[in-house]
C-alpha cells in the first residue's frame, strides 16, 4: 500500500513540480496559521486568510478560521492535484484558483479602505486638514495600511502559483 501512495505522490510531484509543491505548501501555511494583519498593539489581532475567507472577521476566535474558510483554503490547496489527474493542456490554470480565492478574501477590505480614503479625501475637499482630523477623532489608518508580513508572503506567493500556471499553458501551445 505504501508503495502505490509513493508512487502517486511522485507522479503529482512530477505533473506539478517542486517548485510548485514547495508554494503550495507555504500557501497552506500562511492562510491557515500566519496573521495577515499587524496592528502592533498589545492585544494583536490575528486574521488568517481562512478568517477572511468565511467572513469571520470579528469572530469569537480569531485566527481559528470556520469551517467553511478553512474549507476554501483546503480547496485552493487541493487544486495541485489537477494536472496529474486532467491531462490537458489548461490543466496549470489551476494554480490561479488560490489568487482567485486570495483576491476574493480581500476584496471587502479594498472596498472598506477606498471607502475611508474617499471620505477623508471629503474632508479636506471642505477645507478641514483631514489627517488632524483623523487624529482628533481617534480613527487609526485604513486596513490595507495594517498588513503585516504574513499578508505580502501570501501575495507573493499566489501570485508566483498563478504566474507558473500560466506559463506552463503558454509553453504547451
Amino acid at each position: 500500500m505504501t508503495g502505490k501512495a509513493d508512487d502517486v505522490v511522485r507522479a503529482i510531484l512530477r505533473a506539478a513540480g517542486i517548485d510548485v509543491a514547495v508554494a503550495y505548501a507555504a500557501f497552506l501555511l500562511i492562510a491557515s496559521f500566519v496573521s495577515l494583519f499587524g496592528t502592533g498593539g498589545f492585544m494583536d489581532a490575528k486574521l488568517t486568510l481562512a478568517d477572511l475567507l468565511s467572513g469571520d472577521t470579528e469572530g469569537a476566535a480569531p485566527g481559528a478560521g470556520s469551517g467553511e474558510g478553512v474549507l476554501l483554503v483546503l480547496f485552493a490547496g487541493a487544486t495541485i492535484f489537477v494536472p496529474w489527474f486532467w491531462k490537458h493542456r489548461l490543466a496549470p490554470l489551476a494554480f490561479t484558483v488560490p489568487l482567485l480565492f486570495t483576491g476574493a478574501a480581500f476584496w471587502p477590505i479594498y472596498q472598506q479602505h477606498r471607502a475611508q480614503q474617499e471620505a477623508l479625501a471629503g474632508l479636506g475637499e471642505l477645507g478641514i486638514a483631514a489627517a488632524r482630523l483623523a487624529e482628533q477623532a481617534g480613527v487609526h489608518p485604513g486596513p490595507l495600511d495594517a498588513l503585516g508580513i504574513g499578508a505580502w508572503l501570501l501575495f507573493a506567493t499566489v501570485i508566483f502559483l498563478a504566474l507558473r500556471g500560466i506559463a506552463r499553458v503558454l509553453a504547451r501551445r
